[in-house]
């Protein structure tokens, strides 16, 4: 990841060929000890893991596509859950087809390039289990 511009409330990261998005995110949230931020970004992927949160089972149903998609949006937010940075994306991807597909970004290996915008707030939002939705909730 390289940093391309930085100001008091705002940075914009590049992720290059190989790299991970969501550990780099974390591990650039973690460092920097950003505890709330909004992110969005475009780009390209080389294999993509999405979910599908089913609320009746409360849990994800997975899938990965192995192949190159165009990273039409992403967006999503980091916060704190128990102590540890979090990264939450969503993100809509292009097939070579142009079909879509588009879902909750679990894990993103990026292609060519991602470029990720970072709205940073000055304080934290932490996160915690609801038991009624399963989900990892602002709090």
């Amino acid at each position: 990841m390289k940093l391309i511009l930085s100001s008091a409330s705002a940075m914009i990261a590049r992720f290059d060929p190989g790299e991970e998005l969501i550990t780099g995110l974390a591990r650039f949230a973690d460092e920097k000890n950003i505890g709330a931020a909004a992110l969005s970004g475009i780009g390209s992927a080389a294999e993509v893991e999405l979910g599908y949160y089913d609320v009746a089972a409360k849990e994800y149903r997975k899938k990965v596509f192995p192949e190159k998609m165009e990273l039409v949006g992403l967006s999503g937010n980091i916060s704190v859950l128990n102590g540890e940075k979090s990264v939450h994306l969503h993100g809509a991807f292009s097939r070579e087809d142009y079909g879509m597909v588009g879902g909750h970004v679990h894990r993103l290996v990026v292609s060519a390039t991602v470029e990720v915008v970072i709205e940073i707030f000055s304080a934290t939002v932490t996160r915690r289990k609801s038991e009624e939705t399963g989900l990892n909730l602002m709090d």
